[in-house]
């Protein structure tokens, strides 16, 4: 094996001397100490952060009266369709109160007309019954004769009859 053959012309130190000044470059570099004042981009980050922030917030309270919002308008839906309900039965009780307020006129009618009949009839039997008690009163008011004999009575099938 051959061995490399080494040049002693002062090469071999600036070799030596560029290695030197890089790792103390490196040294340096990464030593370096951090610098206090945040950069643009921090800043920036940080702002859009907090929009980013207020945005989320009052999307949140957004959807809370969104919420809300619906909530009242399901209840409103209820309330009328509760309302259209109410209103088909109340309807529903007065179609059936007009055909019972009908019925009854038709019933009082036919009762009026029955009153009329029976007052009518009463006017009758009372003058039948006022007849009665006058022929009475006066077959009673008539001198009776006293053992009159009675006519003899025709037949009622006589042609000369028995009123002349």
């Amino acid at each position: 094996m051959r061995m490399p053959r080494v040049r002693r012309d002062g090469s071999e130190g600036m070799r030596y001397l560029f290695i030197a000044l890089v790792a103390g470059g490196l040294e340096v570099g990464c030593a370096t100490p951090q610098v206090s004042s945040r950069p643009q981009v921090s800043e920036e980050v940080e702002r859009w952060q907090r929009r980013y922030q207020e945005e989320c917030e009052r999307a949140e309270a957004l959807a809370v009266r969104l919420a809300a919002a619906e909530s009242a308008l399901e209840q409103a839906a209820q309330e009328r369709a509760e309302s259209g309900q109410l209103t088909h039965l109340l309807e529903d009780e007065l179609d059936r109160s007009v055909a019972e307020r009908h019925s009854l006129v038709e019933h009082n009618a036919q009762l009026v007309t029955r009153q009329r009949e029976l007052t009518a009839l009463q006017e009758e039997l009372e003058d039948v019954w006022y007849q009665s008690a006058l022929s009475r009163a006066r077959r009673r008011s008539q001198p009776q004769p006293a053992q009159q004999t009675p006519a003899p009575q025709e037949p009622a099938g006589s042609p000369e009859g028995g009123s002349r």
